[in-house]
C-alpha cells in the first residue's frame, strides 16, 4: 500500500497545479438605473448610473478576491458622501438614484440631473499580471463634475491585488521622477513642487494609479492629487522595454 500511495499523491498535486494555472475568464457586469424624476428621455436628460466592468467567472478563491476588490473600488469611486457602507454595487446604484430624488424634491430649483458612469476594461493580461482600467464620470450638482482614470492590478495566479512595491524594484521611482520632471519642465536642481504642483512634503511619489497596456506603463495622477482641478489629470507613459530591469512581475 505504501508503494502505491506516493504516486497517487503526486498525480493529485500535478492535476491541482494544472487547474490553478488555467487562464481566468471574464464577462461584462452591467448595472444601469435611471430615475424617472425630472426625466426627459428624448433629450437624454435624466439622472442615471451606469456600471460596465469586467467580472471574473469561476467560483474559486482568486475570482472572488478579484471581484470583491473591483466592487470595493467602484464603491469608493462613486460613493461621493464617503459615509456609507455598501455591501454590493446594486445597493450603491439604488442609493445614488434615491439621493438624487430626495435632493430634487428638497431643492427643486437645483434639479439638474446627476450622472455616475464607470467603464472598466482589461488593459493588460499575462500569466502573471492582470491590469484593469476604470474610467469614471461623476456629477452630483455643483459647478462641475469629476472625471478620473484609475487602475487595479492583480496576480493572475492568486487573485491578490498588486501594489507598486510588488511590481517594481525600488530604483523605478527615481527613473520615473526623472521622466516626470522632463515632461513637466521641472528643473532637476529644483524642488518637485517648484512649478506649482503639490506633492506631499515636496517629495516625488509614484501615483496611486499605475496601469499597464500592451507595451506601456501608465502613471496617472488624477485631478486634485498633485495639481489643481484646472490642470486636470497628469499622465506619464513609459515604454515597458525601457524599464524591464526595474520590473519584478509582468
Amino acid at each position: 500500500m505504501k508503494k502505491l500511495l506516493l504516486p497517487f499523491i503526486i498525480i493529485v498535486l500535478l492535476v491541482g497545479c494544472k487547474k490553478d494555472e488555467q487562464e481566468l475568464e471574464f464577462e461584462v457586469l452591467s448595472i444601469e438605473q435611471v430615475s424617472e424624476e425630472n426625466c426627459i428621455p428624448e433629450e437624454e436628460n435624466c439622472t442615471f448610473i451606469s456600471i460596465q466592468i469586467p467580472w471574473a467567472l469561476e467560483s474559486e478563491t482568486r475570482s472572488k478576491k478579484i471581484n470583491r476588490k473591483i466592487e470595493e473600488h467602484i464603491i469608493q469611486l462613486i460613493d461621493y458622501q464617503e459615509e456609507n457602507n455598501f455591501s454590493n454595487l446594486e445597493d450603491l446604484s439604488e442609493k445614488f438614484i434615491d439621493d438624487y430624488e430626495a435632493s430634487s424634491k428638497e431643492f427643486p430649483e437645483y434639479n439638474i440631473p446627476w450622472e455616475a458612469s464607470v467603464e472598466g476594461r482589461i488593459s493588460h493580461r499575462s500569466p502573471d499580471l492582470i491590469s484593469i482600467e476604470f474610467d469614471l464620470a461623476l456629477f452630483t450638482g455643483g459647478a462641475h463634475g469629476y472625471t478620473s482614470v484609475s487602475y487595479l492590478n492583480f496576480n493572475s495566479k492568486t487573485g491578490d491585488q498588486l501594489w507598486a512595491k510588488d511590481i517594481f524594484e525600488d530604483e523605478f521611482k527615481s527613473y520615473a521622477e526623472k521622466l516626470f520632471r522632463q515632461k513637466n519642465d521641472i528643473p532637476e536642481d529644483q524642488p518637485i513642487n517648484s512649478t506649482g504642483l503639490f506633492f506631499e512634503n515636496d517629495s516625488f511619489q509614484l501615483p496611486q494609479n499605475i496601469g499597464f497596456s500592451k507595451n506601456k506603463i501608465i502613471l496617472r495622477y488624477n485631478a486634485y492629487e498633485v495639481a489643481s482641478y484646472a490642470e486636470g489629470g497628469i499622465q506619464l507613459e513609459i515604454p515597458i522595454k525601457d524599464v524591464e530591469e526595474f520590473i519584478k512581475i509582468l
